[in-house]
């Protein structure tokens, strides 16, 4: 036997051949019984028909899963009718090559790594390998080209939750436009999309998101060796200079999120030398939001507010809804921050208003977040807890792994603001945590910063080292902190959170909080 005389390390290795590594000798067996894994799954590929072994063959590009309609695009053509997928599908089902999860709103399938690699093999014995993985990069280019569009809209949910289980193909799809350059601008595309709907932010994958961001941008024939920089007057194509920009202001974003400055500061000015070669205005908005971001969350900026309603007109101008929005969200803050009372509360009212009328759940989720956030810094401490706690389990709900690293934060300075010390000792470990593994340095966020710096001054105040450390550890080592935060912030009335199941919130003219409906 040869796993007998290997290492785990060396089988290890040695996995992406598979079918010769768990061959089992015998020479006195005939051919045609050989006990081997390839001998098992030839057997297995002789039980079917000439178009389900064709299918198989091809349904080996896909990483993690498919649905029918991936199927059907993807490897329909050349011996396979579209309309006939279903029916070969159904085959490799019955014949255990291919396994299926109806569970969801949609069937899922997938084919066990031995089956996908062997039939992986055999395509590029066919020399179909190039040809389907075009086809299947191309589809998950219009996939994300479809979420983008769909971005801040009623759907906003099912497509980050899509976005979110195609990951796997998304990545495969990535690698491969980023290995040529001839489809490295299409796969920039890719990367862009995924950003603008926040998918790496929804999937606390940030760091994946700026790294596919980087490598594509200085992949390509538009690359500027001297740079290292994209250089957008290389291409002829207009719209190539928009994408790049769109590229270049969503790397600065995220590293912006991730409270990483230097590389921010540099993103930003590879930004700002890209928006020269701009063919107009509404090209120009993501590196005005850029600029107003950087602005607010490094600088400490109050003219980050002007920045930022101007980069919202523009992208408004553009018809570029979902992006308008999440301008609206930044400036709604950076009001929130650095506005008055009434400045503030008139900027959020745009945004509630916004986010109501758009039905984009994780919109609603942040508009309740700002509200709060308004509140706490203009209002009355108490009042901003129901919001605060209000988004948070709507966020929880529907799966979202980035606005809680906020919520808690947010509540624990609300808590705090109350005189709730050690409950708000308990809620900024567990914001610490979920920073932690997310991979976001608040010290690198100015206005986040000195609102953390305040709130953990008054609770080390109110507390003993001992409390404040026993507390504050207590939270970081939580392994449900998102439920465990409903108790421990507290109850402004008995009716004030009523259930913890979230609730819509109201159409403007109507209650918001819930301690007012």
């Amino acid at each position: 036997m040869r796993l007998s005389t290997m290492t785990a390390e060396e089988i290890l290795e040695r996995l992406d051949d598979r079918f010769r590594l768990l061959s089992l000798l015998r020479p006195q067996t005939s051919a045609r019984h050989h006990h081997t894994l390839r001998g098992i799954v030839d057997w297995s590929c002789d039980l079917c028909t000439g178009g389900e072994r064709l299918l198989w063959n091809r349904l080996s590009v896909f990483s993690g899963g498919f649905d029918l309609e991936a199927a059907e695009t993807v490897c329909a053509g050349e011996g396979v009718a579209r309309e006939d997928v279903l029916d070969l599908l159904a085959g490799l089902v019955d014949k255990s090559i291919v396994v299926v999860n109806s569970s969801g709103d949609r069937a899922r399938y997938g084919l066990l790594e031995t089956i996908r690699q062997y039939g992986r093999q055999r395509l590029q014995e066919e020399d179909g390998t190039t040809r389907l993985r075009v086809r299947h990069s191309e589809y998950y280019r219009l996939t994300t080209v479809r979420a983008g569009r769909s971005w801040c809209g009623p759907r906003e949910v099912d497509w980050l939750v899509r976005l979110r289980t195609e990951l796997p193909n998304l990545r495969t799809a990535l690698d491969y436009r980023a290995s040529r350059d001839d489809l490295a601008r299409a796969g920039l595309e890719i990367a862009v999309n995924l950003a603008r709907t926040r998918c790496w932010f929804f999937s606390s994958t940030l760091g994946e998101g700026r790294h596919w961001l980087e490598r594509l941008l200085a992949t390509g024939p538009e690359r500027s060796p001297a740079q290292d920089v994209p250089d957008p007057s290389a291409e002829t194509d207009p719209g190539a200079s928009t994408l790049i920009a769109g590229a270049l202001a969503m790397k600065a974003w995220i590293a912006l999120c991730q409270g990483d400055n230097p590389a921010a500061e540099t993103f930003l000015a590879e930004c700002r030398a890209v928006a020269q070669e701009l063919p107009d205005v509404a090209s120009v908005a993501p590196v005005t939001y850029v600029e107003g971001a950087h602005a607010m969350l490094v600088r400490g900026d109050p003219a980050s507010r002007e920045l930022l309603a101007e980069a919202r007109d523009r992208f408004r101008t553009g018809g570029q809804a979902g992006d308008a929005h999440m301008a609206t969200m930044l400036w709604a803050m950076a009001e929130a921050f650095f506005g008055t009372r009434a400045s503030a509360s008139a900027a959020r009212d745009v945004y509630v208003a916004e986010a109501e009328a758009s039905g984009a759940e994780w919109a609603r989720t942040w508009a309740l977040w700002c509200t709060g956030l308004v509140e706490l810094r203009h209002g009355e401490a108490e009042r901003a807890l129901a919001p605060l706690r209000e988004a948070l389990a709507q966020q929880q709900a529907i799966g979202d792994s980035w606005g809680p690293v906020w919520g808690l934060e947010t509540l624990a300075w609300a808590v705090a603001a109350t005189g709730d010390c050690t409950r708000a000792a308990w809620l900024l470990g567990a914001a610490h945590r979920m920073r932690r593994d997310t991979g976001v340095a608040l010290t690198g966020l100015r206005p986040f910063h000195e609102a953390h710096r305040t709130a953990e001054e008054r609770v080390r105040g109110s507390l003993s080292s001992e409390e404040y450390t026993a507390a504050w550890s207590r939270g970081a080592l939580a392994e449900d902190a998102l439920r465990q935060a409903w108790t421990c912030a507290p109850r402004e009335s008995a009716g004030a959170a009523g259930s913890d199941r979230p609730r819509r919130m109201r159409t403007a003219g109507g209650p918001l909080h819930r301690s007012e409906s």
